[in-house]
């Protein structure tokens, strides 16, 4: 499958809140995240049809976004133009749309994919456990390097862990792994661009609740130290 009909994390589910737009990319094509007042979540090409200017600097208004220029706005879902300022009365030509991606919200995380709106054929989005969705999502961590590497350097890692805990890389952009402390947790790649990688990690299993926060310093910890490691040396 190509990297174009897979499915990658962008955000978390989290992060998509309401009247906010994430800005992000994937494989070098930047997107402008947000989540309507109806729980809808769009992933949009960065860029007003109109002037190109980006639309996540733009407003969420809730069931449209209105760009910062010229105040054109674009509907959740279809992505049409509904309004042009400077053109009272006249409805937009159908054709005006902004440039929408699939998008799919799954396992705590927005998934996207650049080829094709809608689900299709292939893997479904998510970490590919045909389980329960995983109990805490950590914070996402940025990588200077390639994805695969970033990937490989994970699974590594994981299974040189002092307590030796068992390491898999399910796919060149997917890492599943264990410890004695935090039991499964999950990773998945966000190829930014060719050498700018993001990490997404989840426990399978929630913590208890007095324990969270002292959990979620200890993994980003760990995943920080690994990334530390790889830019350092500029390898895995």
């Amino acid at each position: 499958m190509s990297r174009e009909r897979r499915w990658f994390p962008v955000c978390r589910g989290e992060e998509a809140v309401p009247r906010h737009i994430v800005h992000t990319a994937l494989l070098g094509q930047e997107l402008a995240v947000w989540r309507a007042d109806d729980g809808t979540v769009n992933a949009w090409e960065n860029r007003c049809p109109h002037r190109g200017v980006r639309l996540s600097v733009g407003t969420n208004l809730g069931d449209r976004l209105k760009c910062r220029y010229h105040g054109w706005t674009y509907a959740s879902g279809s992505g049409q133009c509904l309004e042009r300022p400077a053109h009272p009365g006249e409805a937009p030509p159908r054709i005006v749309k902004a440039r929408r991606f699939g998008c799919v919200e799954s396992d705590g995380y927005v998934w996207v994919r650049l080829a094709g709106e809608g689900a299709g054929d292939g893997p479904a989005p998510g970490f590919g456990r045909g389980t329960a969705p995983p109990g805490l999502t950590l914070r996402s961590i940025h990588v200077w390097a390639p994805a695969a590497a970033v990937a490989d350097a994970l699974a590594r890692h994981a299974g040189e862990a002092p307590d030796g805990s068992p390491a898999e890389a399910v796919d060149p952009y997917t890492v599943r792994s264990a410890h004695a402390e935090a039991g499964e947790i999950l990773y998945a790649m966000q190829p930014v661009a060719d050498d700018e990688t993001i990490i997404h990690a989840a426990l399978a299993e929630a913590p208890p609740a007095s324990e969270r926060i002292a959990v979620l310093r200890r993994e980003n910890g760990r995943v920080c130290a690994l990334r530390d490691a790889i830019e350092a040396s500029g390898s895995p």
